[in-house]
């Protein structure tokens, strides 16, 4: 009964990640680590089942996708690289990387998310190219520590001039490389519980259907006022895990 009620919130705070996300676009490893980690499982445990999720929903997107930008690649190529090296090599960082950095880590991400999104930051990064090696570095170190990397990424690549379509559907074999990355690091490490592969695996559907509703509600609900609920909601757990409020 305890694994099924497990299952269960898993299942319900995963669903609802991915529905929020089908919304606005952002968010589902910052909704769903603070939530499983506060109510569910372990610290380690929750970026693992969490980085399990997002390199199955990767698989699919790419799988889904028309085509690769070639050329994206290639421009990318740095980028995916350093993602993939520094997600195996942080591993070995597992072990000293206890719950209260966790934390505060993790903390820090909610936070700079919130506020990103609150206040429409907005700038232009010059040369962005030359930071790809660095920011593929943090976004690796973050995914395996936390489970979350590709938050500052995605937030940079946001804020360059490089054209969109040249990485909207390279970003997805990044994201891809970048969990096998995470993933195969637990392994090595250890840190990895097969059985969060079997939940992972049941209740894909489940979060399938949820991203696609979603997708559906859009243009249903008003973006502006839903995406300040949950920055603000952001905010306040990002707070919390580092104080320690609750």
């Amino acid at each position: 009964m305890e694994f099924f009620i497990m299952v269960l919130l898993i299942t319900i705070i995963m669903a609802i990640a991915a529905f929020v996300k089908g919304i606005i676009g952002f968010g589902s490893s910052l909704i769903a680590i603070p939530l499983i980690s506060a109510f569910v499982l372990a610290p380690g445990d929750t970026r693992a089942i969490v980085v399990t999720i997002n390199l199955m929903l990767n698989l699919y997107l790419l799988i889904r996708a028309d085509t690769l930008n070639l050329d994206g690649i290639k421009t990318f190529l740095p980028l995916i690289a350093s993602v993939f090296v520094a997600s195996l090599v942080s591993g070995f960082f597992l072990t000293s990387f206890n719950n209260d950095a966790f934390n505060i880590v993790l903390g820090l991400l909610l936070i700079l998310t919130a506020l990103n999104k609150l206040f429409n930051l907005s700038f232009v990064i010059p040369h962005p190219k030359r930071y790809f090696i660095p920011v593929g570095l943090l976004g690796g170190a973050l995914n395996t520590l936390v489970g979350a990397g590709s938050v500052p990424v995605l937030i940079f690549l946001g804020n360059t001039d490089l054209k969109k379509d040249d990485f909207r559907t390279t970003i997805i074999l990044f994201l891809l490389v970048l969990n096998i990355g995470s993933l195969g690091s637990f392994m090595i490490n250890g840190a990895y519980d097969y059985t969060l592969l079997l939940i992972a695996l049941g209740i894909m559907p489940v979060l399938l259907i949820a991203s696609n509703l979603g997708i559906a509600s859009k243009n249903k609900i008003n973006d502006a006022l839903f995406q300040t609920i949950i920055s603000l909601f952001l905010l306040f757990i990002g707070l919390n895990s580092i104080f320690g409020w609750l």
